[in-house]
């Protein structure tokens, strides 16, 4: 049997047989289809720090364990129906669904790696809400007695209790903590430190990685309007002023030149509902159809870009 090679961060390099052409090769292919199927499962089980992945069902008394489903990348959409694009934009590997049961009582553990810390972080911010943490669990998170939302190194995952009325938070807590044994920790980018605090609204930030996460914010444009491509990052959030609340967007690119082609990309496929009311050398202003007003300009290798403004002058400070 040809052995996992455990890398240094933590994940598992998939050794591939030859394969031989013709009606044999077809075969063997079969065959490899379903062994790489059987090896992503039980990279999911063995990923971990001396604990396993899922965590067996003795978190907790009298509870046993139920169903598992796998996803990965080409079939996320059989587990995420209309949220998929999202997790695929932040960069998705494969999520882990493991089912427990306790008489008529159900909860469910997902376990969704990312392929960075970034990655987690962008969709733990999307998905958090005004944040309540939870005591005794071991990493940020936010949680109400029908879930548990939690977010560690590239590993973003949900504790769902499917049993209404029922109390299971102690329980719930109990699994998330088990599973969070067997989950490195890594460091994300300081990305949210782009934005400054002075009025900014707690548990407004998000990151944006492509054209899914900037629509939840504002319609710029069609497309990767901001030239993200997947790999850079910009930082969002929302503030008050005494003229009423707005939203900024920080987009920090390689160097003067990428910001200035962004620049040049957006006042070119800026959104037709949105109307240019000024231009000036690094910038424009414009107006949405709410009356609202919006400013974007280039500060060195930087995009920064102010919406909902109440004002034309607002716009123009």
């Amino acid at each position: 049997m040809t052995a996992l090679t455990d890398k240094a961060d933590g994940r598992f390099d998939f050794p591939m047989p030859a394969v031989n052409g013709g009606r044999a090769g077809t075969i063997e292919k079969l065959k490899l289809g379903r062994i790489l199927a059987a090896v992503l499962i039980l990279a999911a089980a063995v990923r971990g720090q001396g604990r396993e992945l899922p965590p067996a069902a003795d978190f907790a008394p009298d509870w046993s364990l139920g169903e598992k489903l796998v996803f990965v990348k080409g079939n996320l959409y059989d587990f995420i129906d209309g949220g998929a694009d999202l997790y695929l934009e932040f960069g998705f590997e494969r999520v882990l669904v493991q089912r427990y049961k306790k008489g008529e009582a159900e909860l469910t553990l997902e376990v969704y790696e990312m392929t960075d810390a970034d990655a987690a972080l962008g969709i733990y911010l999307m998905k958090c809400g005004v944040e309540t943490p939870v005591p005794d669990i071991p990493a940020r998170n936010t949680g109400e007695p029908a879930q548990l939302t939690i977010l560690k190194g590239r590993y973003f995952l949900h504790v769902n209790s499917f049993s209404p009325g029922a109390d299971l938070l102690s329980e719930m807590v109990l699994l998330a903590r088990r599973a969070l044994e067997a989950v490195a920790d890594e460091s994300h980018g300081r990305w949210l430190d782009l934005l400054p605090v002075e009025g900014l609204v707690p548990g407004s930030e998000r990151i944006v990685r492509g054209p899914n996460a900037l629509q939840s914010i504002y319609t710029l444009g069609e497309g990767d309007v901001l030239f993200l491509g997947g790999r850079l990052i910009a930082a969002a959030g929302d503030y008050r002023s005494e003229s009423g609340p707005w939203t900024l967007v920080i987009v920090p690119y390689p160097d003067e030149a990428a910001a200035s082609a962004a620049l040049s990309h957006l006042r070119a496929h800026l959104d037709s509902y949105l109307k240019v009311t000024d231009e000036r050398g690094d910038g424009f202003v414009f107006k949405d159809f709410k009356e609202k007003y919006g400013a974007v300009e280039r500060k060195g290798r930087v995009l920064e870009i102010r919406l909902n403004l109440s004002s034309a002058f607002d716009a123009l400070q």
